[in-house]
């Protein structure tokens, strides 16, 4: 199938399209050093506050930035699940039953990202006992972490008391991870927030490619997971920064596999490169785009995510 989008000026293009991950959007920015997430979370209390944090990596801000400039707002991506004629299912999202499963450093952070983006997805679908269900096991996942819950750090309570309010509730989960990746930087635990954008970026792909199926081959987000492809490559850039860490080493080879899946669609530009503009944080492509994805594109994304997602949450 394809699709054609024509502009007289630069189009901008949504490189991480899905809502829920844009929590984590914050834990990157700032972050310098190096540190092993498959310790047991037993070892956490012996991290000491590291107060330097003036080391910025470019590299590592530069292919974050990129992965999360231009993520639509709840109501947009609310709209666009509702044209598609989306509707709430459970049975796609990870189990509150399985909090008990992740007992290392690396198993918590990861399911910390793939909780994140479940708690957006009931809230989004106004459920509001099972964002109540999820907000739960985020406060004991953080807990694990040792990331403290309070105003400067992560903040849950304010996310509980805004429970019933769908925007300002997913407004407030934003400033609270950026709270916590203060907390993060200072304890030198950036691989610890890789796991986390990770495991909610594999979360939120997962979620959306679930709603297409032969009955609903919906247009726009079929466009929107083919256009996945500019964030993957920045994502496995990113992890690659750390790939000394092997819990981190482990999914670079299955995300290289993926990505090989979303190099088969075909994203034609026409008349300009891919430009980012940091000032005004937009990522945007000059001329024409023409985007050639189909059902079997979509199905073998979903089918790769999908063991990807397995191996995270069991």
């Amino acid at each position: 199938m394809v699709y054609l989008a024509k502009k007289s000026t630069e189009m901008k293009i949504k490189i991480l399209v899905f809502y829920p991950i844009f929590i984590l959007s914050i834990l990157f920015l700032a972050v310098s050093c190096e540190e092993s997430s498959h310790n047991n979370l037993d070892d956490i209390d012996d991290v000491e506050l590291n107060d330097d944090t003036s080391g910025v990596d470019s590299e590592h801000v530069d292919r974050v930035t990129k992965i999360f400039y231009n993520i639509p707002s709840p109501i947009e991506m609310a709209t666009i699940m509702q044209q598609a004629g989306a509707t709430y299912n459970s049975e796609i999202l990870n189990s509150v039953d399985n909090l008990e499963k992740y007992t290392t450093i690396a198993t918590s952070a990861l399911n910390l990202g793939v909780y994140g983006a479940d708690l957006s997805y009931t809230r989004m679908f106004d459920q509001i006992q099972e964002s109540v269900n999820y907000l739960s096991v985020l406060r004991k996942l953080s807990d694990r972490l040792g990331i403290p819950q309070d105003e400067g750090s992560f903040a849950v309570g304010r996310i509980e008391e805004n429970i019933d309010n769908r925007d300002s509730l997913l407004m407030i989960i934003s400033e609270t991870y950026a709270n916590a990746d203060t907390y993060l930087k200072e304890n030198d635990r950036e691989s610890t927030a890789a796991l986390i954008i990770m495991g909610g970026w594999i979360e939120a792909l997962y979620v959306s490619a679930s709603i297409i199926n032969e009955d609903n081959q919906d247009d726009i987000i079929m466009k929107r997971i083919a256009e996945q492809k500019y964030s993957l490559q920045n994502l496995i850039e990113l992890l690659n920064i750390y790939k000394d860490d092997q819990d981190i080493a482990e999914y670079i080879p299955k995300l290289d596999d993926l990505k090989l899946s979303f190099e088969k669609i075909e994203i034609i530009k026409s008349g300009a490169e891919v430009k980012t503009d940091t000032v005004n944080q937009v990522t945007s492509i000059g001329g024409d785009t023409q985007v050639n994805v189909t059902f079997e594109h979509i199905k073998e994304i979903k089918d790769k995510v999908g063991k990807i997602r397995t191996e995270i949450i069991s």
